[in-house]
């Protein structure tokens, strides 16, 4: 009878135990978010692409020229026709004491993945002293955004550098943004990194709004 109990006792132990592993098992590894399937077709003229109250606030006093890229006749590797957009928006004249100007360049791909290289010219125009990179959430399907802080050696000015690269769907998207600062006694530190990722976050949204 003893022996009986024994035996039965372990079982009960080896059940125990197992049940206990199935508890703890370590939960399955999520899967990866799937691409996105947007799929752009149609995209303005490039200076076309901006909101005149966006270019109001953040690059006041500017015009717009067609860089040699834009509207470029290309396809890539399945046949399909790039689309590219490719302005620049600069003023006439620099900026006077205690005052700022802006330049804001815009590349824009359709049907070509760039990102990848894209981070890489806004890693290399972006080092150095004073710089910094993030990822940044909300805009397309990822983002990432480039920052350096620094002077102008032959105008003296404050110069802020930022670049913004982002994918959304079949749209890669480079916006360059250059902040000039006139000196003053009390005023000569250029655009925060934080004000910086608001300029580039409305231009990149306009962008991306003019999509279709």
């Amino acid at each position: 009878m003893k022996r009986v109990l024994l035996v039965a006792a372990v079982l009960m132990l080896v059940a125990s135990a197992c049940t206990a592993a199935t508890k703890e098992s370590p939960p399955s590894t999520p899967q990866a978010a799937p691409k996105s399937t947007t799929k752009f077709t149609t995209v303005p003229e490039g200076c076309e692409l901006l909101d005149r109250e966006t270019l109001a606030k953040y690059a006041p006093t500017t015009t717009c020229s067609l860089t040699l890229q834009d509207n470029r006749q290309t396809q890539n590797g399945d046949g399909e026709p790039i689309l590219e957009r490719w302005p620049r928006y600069k003023p006439a004249n620099i900026a006077g004491k205690g005052k700022f100007h802006a330049v804001i360049e815009v590349g824009l791909k359709l049907n070509l993945d760039t990102y990848a290289e894209n981070q890489t010219r806004a890693a290399q125009g972006t080092s150095g002293p004073g710089s910094s990179q993030r990822p940044v959430a909300g805009i397309g399907d990822k983002a990432h955004l480039y920052y350096r802080a620094g002077t102008e050696a032959a105008t003296n000015l404050s110069m802020t550098t930022g670049v913004l690269v982002s994918s959304w769907g079949n749209a890669s998207l480079m916006v360059h943004y250059w902040h000039y600062q006139a000196a003053t006694t009390d005023n000569g530190a250029g655009l925060s990194e934080q004000k910086m990722a608001k300029a580039l976050i409305a231009v990149a949204r306009d962008v991306y709004d003019d999509l279709s």
